[in-house]
């Protein structure tokens, strides 16, 4: 197969081809073994399940393009023999694919590793020219079917699974409401209009909550995505889910999806939090239609090693001044792909979950809401906090007040472009289903923190930017329209009360209560103390420590613990100290108390409240 001339021809180029295509699908099928090993031990590791077809298909084009780049040096050069050159770039390429798995080697060290081989093989290969190539057409049918069969394998999986569901699914009442579940992942009530936000950056929620009741002190489980849904779905505190940085949400309570899809709903999940959203985190139990992971040119970077490594690279980003995740699925994305479901026959209820991603950094919205509330940004899509929180170069240097501003700033254009789709989305769930009543219930998993305390973005303390949190809850007239709750109250209520407003059975089994006891006694008329501004039962809100981050970083003391109760919030930090503020007067937290004697009995209150350690 390689041979000593020119290697200029058509032979030369039909030669080139197939060596990449073979190396290229041996060392993609390589990959997807040592992947498909590695998440048995980290359930957690950003895999798009399609995974098994999409890396040997871009590790491939990587190595035609070393191939096809092999042949320009040769022509440039008219030394070099052109498939030579190609066998050595080709078989480089393919090599330091498999060696970037390998933990803790550097990329330098791995690309002088590769180029080595790559010649060895070439030099191996050259003299045995006849028995590769026979090896390699002979294998290349097979190293070709694997690809497309593991493809058909998980689209016709999951495809199946589905309609095997719809067919199992029970009878549902006939006059069953819809249910629409809709986090805002990293939404900060603080600088939504909705809650007095000086800028107009949430109009279309403003209406909805006119015709629906909003909680004014909602507050999240924990500071980040997954232990905060997974509360979301079985009504559980941090303390008695498994869900935690790489830990998925086990079996061990029942989701609000699991119940509803007893109850004959169709259940489906829409998701843009591709890590702590998708499906390896388990929050995708119970719903019959799943969409986390979509085979975008972005994803297929992401499927090779080498590709990832480019794409992520931040020094290249700051040249192209581009901050965006490369597989970042935006509004418009997820409501294409909402309508697309809800446009398929059906004749039952469903339950609609979507998640969100677009106030979460880098804050990248679309024209005209980059510059919606400021100039934009100065340097294209180069986001100063992105790096603060990745950047190692930058060393979570303190941002200065222009570009805190700058990201405030998109924060909100961000907000508002998310209003402005979740508004043309509820027109269109009118129009595609107008017969039926739909539940509605917006909120968040967490908020977002701009330097209140020291810190930026969220998961790294628990102070109140980083867990309060929106909730609107609109129903037609099952509930009270315009009324605004004072209260505290926590999302993890929210199953217990979708459960209640539908009238079924199976709240206890969620976990929480449902949040009616706040406008209603008897579930008709509304309360005279929905203004309270004490919560009844305590609420609380946990991180766990994490390592890796500066020693000031709240988190990086160990797990953080809160909770509010009877108008005060207390904080108790990973080292043994405390913190005690006064909730509705002390909004920022900036008074602490817990050093004041007058406020000791109160802690030790508060020291009783808090789950004990490790227990679940």
């Amino acid at each position: 197969m390689v041979t000593s001339g020119s290697g200029q021809g058509t032979s030369a180029k039909r030669q080139v081809i197939l060596l990449a295509v073979w190396f290229g699908l041996v060392a993609g099928l390589l990959e997807v073994a040592v992947l498909a090993w590695q998440h048995t031990n980290r359930p957690i590791a950003e895999l798009s399940r399609d995974y098994v077809w999409m890396t040997p298909v871009a590790v491939t084009a990587m190595c035609l393009g070393a191939g096809l780049l092999g042949l320009a040096i040769a022509a440039v050069t008219r030394r070099l023999s052109a498939t030579r050159c190609a066998l050595f770039l080709v078989a480089s390429t393919a090599s330091l694919e498999l060696l970037l798995l390998v933990p803790r080697v550097h990329q330098a060290a791995a690309a002088l590793l590769a180029l080595g081989i790559g010649y060895q093989v070439m030099r191996a290969l050259s003299r045995h020219a006849m028995g590769f190539r026979t090896v390699a057409r002979r294998s290349l049918v097979l190293l070709v079917a694997l690809p497309l069969i593991f493809g058909i394998w998980v689209r016709a999986g999951r495809a199946l699974a589905e309609r095997r569901a719809i067919a199992d699914l029970g009878a549902a009442h006939p006059d069953a409401a819809n249910v629409v579940l809709i986090t805002l992942d990293t939404a900060r009530a603080r600088n939504m209009s909705l809650y007095g936000y000086e800028r107009p950056t949430t109009p279309e929620l403003e209406g909805m909550g006119v015709a629906g009741v909003v909680f004014e002190q909602a507050l999240s489980t924990s500071s980040w995505t997954l232990p905060a849904h997974a509360s979301l779905f079985t009504g559980r505190w941090h303390h008695e889910i498994s869900a935690d940085y790489e830990v998925p949400l086990d079996d061990r309570f029942p989701t609000l999806a699991e119940r509803l899809q007893s109850r004959g709903y169709l259940t489906a999940g829409f998701v843009a939090n591709l890590r702590y959203c998708g499906y390896e985190t388990g929050l995708d139990r119970g719903f019959i239609h799943y969409e986390d992971y979509k085979p975008t040119l972005g994803q297929f970077a992401l499927s090779a090693t080498i590709l990832e490594s480019i794409v992520t690279n931040f020094r290249l980003r700051s040249l192209l001044r581009n901050d965006q995740h490369p597989n970042r699925k935006v509004a418009d994305d997820l409501n294409d792909a909402v309508i697309e479901w809800l446009r398929r026959p059906r004749d039952r209820p469903y339950f609609l979950f979507l998640n969100y991603f677009d106030t979460h950094e880098p804050y990248l919205p679309p024209e005209p809401f980059d510059r919606h509330f400021g100039p934009g940004r100065e340097r294209g899509r180069y986001s100063p906090l992105h790096r603060w929180l990745y950047d190692p170069a930058a060393g979570h240097s303190n941002m200065g007040e222009r570009e805190i501003k700058e990201e405030i700033d998109a924060y909100d254009g961000a907000l508002a472009y998310l209003d402005d789709r979740i508004g043309r989305l509820m027109a269109e769930l009118r129009r595609l289903d107008p017969d039926r009543e739909t539940l509605i219930v917006i909120t968040s998993d967490h908020g977002e923190e701009f330097g209140e305390h020291g810190v930026f973005e969220h998961g790294y303390s628990l102070y109140r930017p980083g867990v309060r949190v929106p909730l609107l809850i609109s129903f037609g007239d099952r509930i009270p329209h315009g009324l605004r709750i004072g209260a505290p109250v926590s999302i993890r209520d929210v199953p217990a009360t979708i459960m209640d407003l539908l009238g079924l059975d199976g709240v206890r089994d969620l976990g929480g209560q449902s949040l009616r006891r706040h406008w209603s006694s008897d579930g008709e008329e509304p309360l005279g103390a929905v203004t309270l501004d004490d919560s009844s039962s305590p609420i609380f809100s946990q991180v766990n420590g994490v390592t890796g981050q500066p020693d000031w970083f709240p988190v990086s003391k160990g797990d953080m613990k809160s909770v509010v109760y009877r108008g005060m919030r207390y904080i108790r930090n990973g080292d043994g100290t405390e913190e005690l503020y006064e909730y509705r007067e002390d909004a920022n937290e900036t008074r602490d108390l817990a050093g004041e004697p007058r406020y000791q009995s109160v802690l030790d209150v508060a020291r009783t409240l808090l789950p004990r350690e490790g227990g679940r």
